[in-house]
C-alpha cells in the first residue's frame, strides 16, 4: 500500500487506524505447522487468544484448523463466541476461578493445572458432577537466563512429582493426560526448547517407570520470536531471530528419540501468540505537529503508547509516507498528556509534514489485548481480506463505550 492508500483508508475510518493483513497470519500459522507437521506428524497449533484476541483474527486462526488456547474466562467465551468447540480449547494461566473451571470442564476443555488448590478444586468439581476429569500438569524448571518459575509445579523440587503422586492416590476423579510447559517470551535460542522438551521426557519417564502413567499430550507452550519483534535494548542489526524450522528440530528430535519405538506416540501442542500475529498487523498514523526539542526534530503523531504499549519495551520499523526526500535524525511522540508517551527515539526518517502519514509495522501481538483507555478513544481495525477486500472488523471506540458501565450520579 501507498501513501494514497493510507489516506484513503484514514479518511473513511480515522486516523489512527490499524491494518490486518490477512495473508501473513495465513503464512506463519501454515509456517509452523508444516515444519513441525514434517518431523512430527502428530502436531496441533493452538493460538493464544491473549496475543491478540479480535474476533476476526481468532475466526480466522479457527477456521484455518488452529485450537483456541486461553488464560481466562473471558477469553474462553470469546472462543465460544466464534464457534469453537470444547474440546478444542485449551486453559492455562495461574488463577481459573470456581465458576468458570465448572464450565470449561462441562464443555470438555482441556485444562492445563497449575498448582495444588486448583487439583484440590477440579477433583471436587468432578466429584460433584460424579464425573472423571482428564488434565494436564504444568511444570517448570530452571531454563534461560530469566526462568518463568511463577508457573506451574516445579520439577527440580519435586514438587511436580509430589503433586502426580497425590493427584493418583487421592485425587479419584482426576486423570492426568498431558504434561505442559511454557519457558518464556520471545525466544531466540532454539536450543533453550531443547533442554525444555528434555526436562519434560525426563518427567514422563519418571511418572511412568514409578507410577505406571502413560501421557497422551505434551504442550510446549509458546515464546516463538518473530524477526522485527526487537527489544529496545538491542540494535536491529544485532537482532537475529532463526528459521521455525530450527525450533521444529529443537522440540521434535528428543521426542522422536525418546518415543523411537513406541507407535502411540503423544500428541504435540504448541501455543503460539506473538509469531502467529504480530507481523500482521500495522499501525497507521498522522503527522499533527513538529518541533524541535533539545535540537532534535520531534514529530507528534495521533497515536499514543495507549495503543501501542508495547513501544515502551521494543523497537517497531517506521516509514514516512511523504514527498521529502531529505532524512533527519528523529524522535516520535505520541498524542497523551503524558511526558513518557514517546513512540521511538532517534529513529532517521524524512523530513516529514503535518498530514504525512507513518506506517508502523509489527502491531499485531500485545497491542490490542494490552491497550487502555487513557486520554484517547482507541482507533478502528480495518482487515485485508485474501481476495483484497477491506473490512471493519472493530468500529472506532466512543464516549459511550468508555461509560456505560458507570451509574448516572443522578441515580
Amino acid at each position: 500500500m501507498d501513501m494514497q492508500d493510507f489516506k484513503k483508508l484514514t479518511e473513511v475510518y480515522g486516523s489512527p487506524l490499524f491494518i490486518v493483513d490477512e495473508s501473513k497470519i495465513m503464512h506463519q500459522f501454515n509456517q509452523i505447522r508444516t515444519e513441525f507437521s514434517k518431523l512430527y506428524p502428530n502436531t496441533e497449533i493452538a493460538y493464544a487468544y491473549k496475543a491478540n484476541y479480535l474476533l476476526g483474527i481468532c475466526n480466522l486462526i479457527n477456521e484455518l484448523g488452529g485450537l483456541a488456547e486461553v488464560v481466562s474466562g473471558f477469553e474462553y467465551m470469546i472462543a465460544k463466541s466464534i464457534g469453537v468447540e470444547g474440546e478444542k480449547i485449551i486453559v492455562n494461566g495461574p488463577y481459573k476461578p470456581k465458576d468458570e473451571l465448572i464450565i470449561m470442564i462441562q464443555d470438555g476443555c482441556i485444562i492445563n493445572v497449575d498448582n495444588i488448590e486448583e487439583l484440590e478444586l477440579i477433583n471436587d468439581i468432578a466429584s460433584d458432577e460424579g464425573m472423571v476429569v482428564e488434565i494436564g500438569l504444568r511444570i517448570n524448571a530452571t531454563i534461560g537466563k530469566i526462568p518463568w518459575s511463577k508457573f506451574g509445579f516445579d520439577v527440580e523440587g519435586n514438587d511436580a512429582f509430589d503433586a502426580v503422586c497425590k493427584l493418583k492416590d487421592q485425587f479419584g476423579n482426576i486423570d492426568l493426560k498431558g504434561i505442559h510447559i511454557h519457558i518464556g517470551t520471545n525466544i531466540i535460542y532454539p536450543g533453550l526448547y531443547r533442554q525444555a522438551v528434555t526436562i519434560v521426557l525426563g518427567f514422563i519417564k519418571k511418572i511412568r517407570d514409578e507410577l505406571g502413567i502413560d501421557i497422551d499430550y505434551i504442550d510446549m507452550g509458546g515464546g516463538y520470536p518473530v524477526k522485527d519483534a526487537c527489544p529496545a535494548n538491542i540494535n536491529f542489526k544485532d537482532w537475529s531471530v532463526p528459521d521455525i524450522k530450527y525450533y521444529a528440530k529443537a522440540i521434535c528430535e528428543p521426542l522422536n528419540d525418546f518415543y523411537k519405538d513406541d507407535d502411540n506416540r503423544p500428541l504435540l501442542i504448541l501455543e503460539p501468540g506473538r509469531y502467529l500475529v504480530d507481523e500482521s498487523m500495522s499501525l497507521v498514523t498522522s503527522v499533527t505537529s513538529v518541533k524541535s526539542i533539545h535540537c532534535i526534530r520531534s514529530i507528534f503523531v495521533d497515536a499514543g503508547v495507549n495503543i501501542l504499549p508495547s513501544a515502551y519495551y521494543r523497537k517497531h520499523k517506521i516509514e514516512a509516507y511523504t514527498d521529502c526526500k531529505e532524512k533527519e535524525l528523529t524522535d516520535i511522540y505520541g498524542a497523551l498528556c503524558m511526558n513518557v508517551d514517546l513512540l521511538e527515539a532517534g529513529v532517521v526518517l524524512p523530513k516529514v509534514k503535518i498530514g504525512d502519514i507513518l506506517n508502523i509495522s509489527n502491531a499485531g501481538a500485545y497491542e490490542q489485548s494490552h491497550s487502555m483507555q487513557f486520554s484517547r478513544l482507541r482507533p478502528a481495525v480495518v482487515s485485508i481480506k485474501d481476495d483484497d477486500e477491506i473490512v471493519m472488523i472493530r468500529r472506532k471506540e466512543r464516549v459511550e463505550d468508555i461509560i456505560r458501565l458507570e451509574r448516572s450520579v443522578y441515580e
